[in-house]
């Protein structure tokens, strides 16, 4: 049996989906393009759409003859995926195949959620003109996508008018993507191991008091992490980028790295800048990873006031800078075997197509944090029901569902594509014209409401 050599496949998951720095979010095609038939890989990938720009799987093993059916975490809006395979002929071409619903193990609560994904199965076939697998080890690993863009409110828990606000105040771009061993003869010699490679790409600061951004891997914990990478880079376009710090492969259960000092290239030279990651597999919500530094991307300060808020000001926006990213490498236990290995591949897995188990979340001065609708906050946030308390009548927290108030008032939104975010003080429903009967109509209707951006009320470059 073809064993693929372990450091290959290593180096293949650290491979991450390339971001919108210094791109724009338009509705083009890049063309089938052409492969190599002698050396076209038999496995396939699937898309949320067409284009092929929101990656859900790849390296999906299908055999020749038969069919496959995996589960995904598609956008709400979707009703088919698109599968990309390489052909005989040495092109590269899409089929389409329909989705059917899965029912989540765990749903949120009956009222409105503003949830932009769910669950779905597709059943996969190979049409004739595909590459033809010889050996199912050619299909040692597979590996899902979740990507998407997190936008946030810093006001919590005061609301102000809804659909007023920008959701602007932090925006960041993720990227999860985890890896499952699948060939039973590697998991043998290397011990069935997972792992999970996170990015997270600082877009826009709109806001004065936002200091951090972070995520919560719900039930990903000490005891299925084995190694920790951590790195903070600064990401140009054509995938250009400038290593700030790391930390590689450690073995201890909290890993932080600093930043001191640095800045873009287009920084006056006495231009100071700050960045610190965290990551913190033992809290019992699960791993917790924090991006520190977003008060000191504004623009130099006047009177302690920013010139300009960070890539979301009209007129300020510096177009083609790189984004600050956090990248967090989590490897899992090895030799684990039965009802252990079970757990930690479900830890693993459920990360992408279990979204909420993906709590993004930002902290504002003050060490108040603020999550999306029903999520809960981290067990380093001590006063959130404090805090919740101050607020009365309509405006009263929902004691039921966390980060909501009565009037259904959130203060976090994210979607399943790149899209742009709204300029400074620009209504949100004004950037986005159908998103507000999307929410009216408690989702029924304008479930893509994310690709109908008004484009001059939107950041085209960032």
């Amino acid at each position: 049996m073809k064993i693929k050599s372990l450091m290959y496949v290593l180096m293949g998951t650290m491979l991450v989906t390339t971001s919108c720095s210094d791109n724009e979010l338009e509705k083009g095609n890049d063309g089938p393009g052409t492969v190599d038939p002698v050396n076209a890989s038999p496995l396939v990938k699937v898309y949320a759409d067409e284009k092929g720009e929101n990656l859900l799987a790849e390296d999906v093993f299908v055999k020749d003859g038969s069919s496959r059916t995996i589960t995904l975490n598609v956008p709400i809006h979707a009703d088919k995926v698109y599968m990309e395979y390489n052909t005989v002929s040495g092109e590269v071409k899409k089929a389409s195949f329909a989705l059917s619903p899965v029912t989540r193990s765990e749903s949120y609560p009956t009222d409105f959620s503003y949830e932009t994904t769910h669950n779905a199965s597709v059943t996969l076939s190979l049409p004739e003109d595909a590459v033809k697998p010889t050996a199912e080890p050619t299909a040692d690993y597979l590996f899902y996508h979740s990507t998407g863009v997190a936008m946030f409110e810093d006001g919590w828990p005061k609301e102000s008018t809804w659909y007023d606000e920008d959701f602007n105040d932090v925006v960041f771009e993720y990227d999860i993507k985890v890896s499952e061993c699948q060939n039973e003869e590697l998991m043998e010699i290397q011990g069935s191991k997972e792992e999970l490679l996170l990015t997270l790409d600082v877009r826009a600061v709109g806001g004065q008091i936002p200091t951090q951004l972070g995520v919560v891997l719900e039930n990903l914990k000490s005891e299925y992490v084995d190694r920790i990478t951590a790195k903070l880079s600064l990401k140009g376009g054509q995938g250009t980028e400038r290593l700030l710090k790391q930390v590689q492969l450690s073995t201890e259960s909290e890993v932080s790295i600093e930043a001191r000092d640095w800045r873009w290239d287009q920084d006056d030279a006495d231009k100071k800048r700050y960045a610190g990651l965290s990551v913190n597999t033992t809290p019992e919500e699960g791993t917790v990873i924090k991006l520190d530094g977003l008060s000191g991307l504004h623009s130099d300060l006047l009177d302690g006031t920013p010139r300009a808020y960070f890539q979301t000001t009209k007129g300020a926006i510096r177009e083609g800078l790189p984004m600050l990213r956090a990248e967090v490498r989590l490897i899992g236990k090895d030799g684990l075997k039965g009802q252990d290995r079970e757990n930690q591949l479900k830890a693993f897995r459920d990360l992408i197509l279990d979204t909420q188990r993906q709590n993004f979340f930002i902290v504002v001065n003050g060490g108040k944090e603020i999550h999306m609708r029903g999520y809960k906050p981290t067990s380093a946030y001590a006063d959130y029901a404090k805090d919740a308390a101050t607020m009365s009548g309509n405006e009263a927290i929902n004691e039921n569902i966390p980060y909501c108030n009565m009037n259904g008032f959130v203060w976090g939104i994210k979607v399943p594509v790149g899209t742009r975010h709204a300029y400074e003080k620009v209504a949100f429903e004004t950037a986005y014209p159908k998103f507000k009967d999307w929410a009216k109509n408690n989702g029924a209707s304008y479930k893509n409401w994310y690709e109908d951006f008004e484009p001059e009320e939107t950041v085209k470059y960032w």
